[in-house]
């Protein structure tokens, strides 16, 4: 039975290998922060747009992206509503230019209103729908709990909510209830309200024609047995230049390219990642030389006995793959707890995928493999005849 030296040499001293951990885990936390930050940017752009309950979206040629205010006639949308196999279409308003919130005591801010038809349900959260139903009264809105704090929102007890003064655009406004939302790029805090609401605080969102006549987004839902392309096709045809039609996924995939190509975001936190790697690279390779170093006169008793090259070289891979599986783990558990306090604090969406945590721990092997593979060189160098002396 072969004595498994690589596994006995890396957990032998329990002191070494918590600092040895602890040096790997902390280039993983740096990796796992700066990959959080480039998705949660992006994923807190287009957590609306997942929010909402749609197989196809319309807007406006002219909204180069969401948050801009480009608008389409609501006519479009209902003449949507006579092509087969399109089960509703509803509208999204969206305003912000005109839309400011003051709690009493605090500055008056610009904030997200999204208004939603009391007759539809255009949410995928069953109870997100549910507070919309309740919003039978104009001045009525809830309150996206992940608002930043500079809005003064009450964020815990509900009667405190309520019993805030409050007004939107200059009108006295009542606070019902929370929804979780996000901010991102452009927002710091969003409430909803319903379509009549719009037309109480926003009269002159579409200057002197009606409110509500001025769609920000159109959400389609589609029978199940809807061949989705073909809808789609359909839509565009009828509805003409005058819109756009996109597959919701499609749409969110264009959301997220528009920011990271229009934006130094993606570079910025790419070269924070590859950064985190080359620390990693170096504290890993401290750790093997070292303990190279320290154990000269065994590994050249073992290379007196007729080891070879390839042996030492998996020796020291094998060495380099159980630190990075003892470093990425309290790395991982750290960065986790990290995202949920970064979440809660800024409003971002940060999710922890397993896609993601695939991708940090490859590249946490790489980190590890680099780093034996530029250590075994001090072995293949040494002579065992000069390691005795």
């Amino acid at each position: 039975m072969r004595t498994p030296l690589a596994w006995l040499n890396t957990t032998s001293s329990f002191p070494k290998l918590l600092l040895a951990s602890s040096g790997i885990g902390f280039a993983v936390i740096l990796m796992f922060m700066q990959i959080g930050f480039l998705n949660g940017l992006f994923d807190s752009t287009v957590q609306i747009l997942r929010l909402l309950d749609a197989d196809l979206v319309i807007m406006s040629p002219a909204r180069y992206t969401v948050p801009s205010e480009q608008r389409f006639s609501y006519g479009l949308l209902q003449r949507a509503r006579s092509v087969p196999d399109v089960l509703s279409a509803h509208p999204l308003y969206i305003d912000r230019s005109m839309s400011e919130i003051r709690v009493i005591g605090h500055v008056s801010r610009s904030i997200r209103a999204i208004g939603v038809p009391l007759d539809g349900d255009v949410f995928t959260d069953p109870a997100m729908n549910a507070k919309c139903r309740e919003l039978n009264e104009v001045n009525f809105v809830l309150i996206d709990r992940k608002s930043k704090e500079k809005y003064g929102f009450e964020k815990y007890d509900l009667q405190k909510l309520r019993n805030q003064e409050s007004e939107l655009s200059g009108k006295q406004v009542e606070m019902r209830d929370w929804v979780e939302i996000g901010t991102d790029f452009v927002y710091d805090g969003s409430l909803v309200l319903s379509d009549r609401g719009v037309e109480h605080f926003f009269p002159f969102r579409n200057g002197l024609k009606p409110p509500l006549a001025a769609v920000d987004l159109g959400l389609v839902k589609l029978t199940e047995s809807a061949n989705k392309v073909a809808v789609q096709e359909s839509l565009q045809e009828m509805l003409g230049d005058a819109v756009h039609i996109y597959d919701r996924e499609v749409l969110i995939r264009r959301e997220i390219a528009f920011w990271a190509t229009n934006t130094p975001i993606g570079i910025i936190f790419t070269i924070g990642t590859v950064m985190g790697l080359f620390v990693g690279v170096i504290i890993c390779y401290q750790i093997l030389f070292t303990d190279i170093h320290d154990h000269l006169a065994e590994f050249a008793t073992l290379k007196a006995m007729g080891y070879g090259p390839y042996y030492f070289l998996r020796f020291v891979m094998l060495q380099s793959f159980y630190l990075s599986v003892f470093g990425f783990i309290p790395g991982w558990m750290i960065s986790w707890l990290l995202y949920l306090w970064l979440a809660d604090l800024t409003g971002l969406v940060m999710i922890l995928t397993s896609q993601r945590v695939l991708l940090v721990f490859c590249l946490t092997f790489l980190m590890c493999t680099i780093s034996g593979a530029l250590a075994v060189r001090k072995l293949w160098a040494a002579d065992p005849a000069t390691l005795f002396k």
